[in-house]
């Protein structure tokens, strides 16, 4: 089941990122403060418990995926797929057009399953990531309904 962020997600959210080394590895309070700020905050419940995440800021008919992730034992179930159909749907609702997002260089998995849903390269930030230093890859898709 994808639901909206409610405030009590924070500490699962925070333990799929300690578990998921390659995604951004936010604060607990950051979760709080982003769905504050009206950015789209979609948890994947599986068995009443959060077992992944994905957050979208949306603005002047862009959106950006800021920050995703799947419990390591949940990947490859089809998690990942509704959470970024789902805020897909949302961002489309609020006037999005495009859709992108930065991801490691040396996250094979992750570019292929964004490539999969339509996401197509479109440039390079270097040295954009820290602890490890690495470049990031630009990835971006039409947005449509």
């Amino acid at each position: 089941m994808i639901r909206e962020y409610l405030r009590g997600d924070a500490d699962a959210i925070f333990a799929i990122c300690s578990a998921s080394p390659e995604a951004a590895q936010w604060g607990r309070e950051n979760y709080d403060r982003a769905n504050e700020n009206g950015q789209i905050i979609l948890v994947a419940e599986v068995a009443g418990r959060v077992k992944g995440f994905l957050v979208v800021r949306v603005a002047a008919y862009e959106a950006e995926i800021l920050n995703m992730a799947v419990d390591p034992a949940q990947r490859r179930q089809g998690t990942g797929s509704a959470l970024l159909l789902a805020a897909e749907e949302q961002a489309l609702r609020q006037d999005a057009k495009q859709m992108y997002l930065e991801v490691r260089e040396s996250n094979a998995a992750a570019r292929t399953f964004y490539e999969k849903h339509g996401f197509r390269e479109t440039g390079a930030r270097p040295k954009y990531y820290v602890e490890p230093t690495e470049n990031a890859v630009l990835m971006a898709k039409k947005v449509t309904g």
